[in-house]
């Protein structure tokens, strides 16, 4: 039904980008795009998953899973793939945590699954706040005028979050009652309960975040878009954050729909604002591809059954409680009850 639903979502959205401009435009407007800005934001992109896939590594380090970089990169590059083959928003998330809980097991890790599950969700949470910061300064800082429905939806996603991470000590008390909640509590815990992790994965995700805004920041140029640069930095957190709706099959309309409202009060023509979000979207689709190569050559240990233990909502939704260590860095999962996704 969820699917279903996304493809309806797809269908509508596209459909109404459809109404006010046709093919033909984009068209003229990628062959508008000098092919060296393509690859320079290819080759952008390719190191930050790079870093990206250190941050997670970090994070896994930090609740006991070991593993060579090596691996990392390998499940990292498999899970971008799966996030641009299946229909959900956290397929390759599901992918990633199955790959850290089942095959790094030479490690002695207690409650694998549920710790492989919050490694992915922690690295998700990371990224998100680093992006929703970097949003509000840019917008309070944006030597260019922005419209004021811009500046109030970046300053109420900022308030938001200011706002949940403030609440963030009363979710353990209704933790019983709301379980989904506990992996937000244990996922902020692993971000912000050791400085070192702390201080390691925000500055690799203000490099990831800020190469995002580069990425698109390359193609506009390469387009020769007049888009005053610092409009970037607003724009793109903003489009990223309504790409995250569940509505569509992987943002698919949405992404060139947001980017079409962001881009109209600056008279950029719709059809040059789709043009520029689909090659955007090329590139990452470009470096998710890589992860077909890792996926073909380790595909042969993967079972079905083993792949349906770690259900990323199963996992979140297990009634758990928290005990953390003598130093504090620990999590210890007493329970793990799951449900099917």
């Amino acid at each position: 039904m969820k699917v279903l639903v996304r493809v309806l979502g797809t269908l509508l959205l596209v459909g109404l980008i459809l109404t006010r401009v046709n093919l033909g435009q984009i068209m003229d407007s990628f062959a508008t795009l000098r092919p060296a800005y393509w690859v320079a934001a290819f080759l952008l992109l390719v190191f930050t998953q790079v870093l990206s896939c250190q941050r997670w590594k970090v994070l896994a380090n930090a609740v006991g899973f070991g593993g060579t970089f090596y691996e990392y990169l390998k499940y990292f590059f498999i899970g971008m793939f799966f996030n641009l083959a299946l229909p959900t928003s956290v397929g390759g998330d599901v992918v990633r945590a199955w790959y850290l809980a089942y095959k790094m097991k030479d490690e002695l890790v207690e409650n694998r699954r549920s710790k492989a599950v919050l490694t992915v969700f922690a690295d998700r949470f990371s990224g998100v706040l680093v992006l929703v910061a970097i949003a509000v300064i840019a917008t309070i800082s944006s030597p260019v005028e922005l419209p004021v429905w811009v500046k109030g939806s970046v300053m109420s996603i900022g308030l938001g979050a200011v706002g949940a991470l403030a609440m963030l000590p009363l979710v353990a008390k209704f933790s019983v009652r709301f379980p989904k909640l506990l992996v937000v509590l244990k996922s902020a815990k692993l971000c912000f309960g050791n400085v070192k992790v702390l201080v390691l994965t925000t500055a690799m995700s203000v490099w990831v975040q800020l190469s995002s805004v580069s990425i698109m920041m390359l193609i506009g140029l390469g387009m020769d878009l007049p888009i005053p640069l610092p409009f970037y930095f607003v724009m793109v957190p903003l489009v990223t954050l309504m790409t995250m709706l569940p509505i569509s099959l992987g943002g698919m309309g949405l992404r060139e729909g947001a980017t079409v409202l962001m881009l109209t009060p600056l008279a950029i023509a719709p059809a040059s604002a789709v043009a520029l979000s689909v090659l955007c979207f090329s590139v990452y689709v470009a470096v998710g591809m890589i992860g077909i190569f890792f996926y073909l050559g380790s595909r042969g240990s993967a079972s079905s059954s083993d792949m349906k233990d770690v259900q990323l909502e199963g996992e979140i939704s297990g009634s758990t409680e928290l005990e953390e260590s003598h130093d504090g860095s620990a999590i210890r999962n007493n329970t793990d009850q799951r449900r099917a996704g």
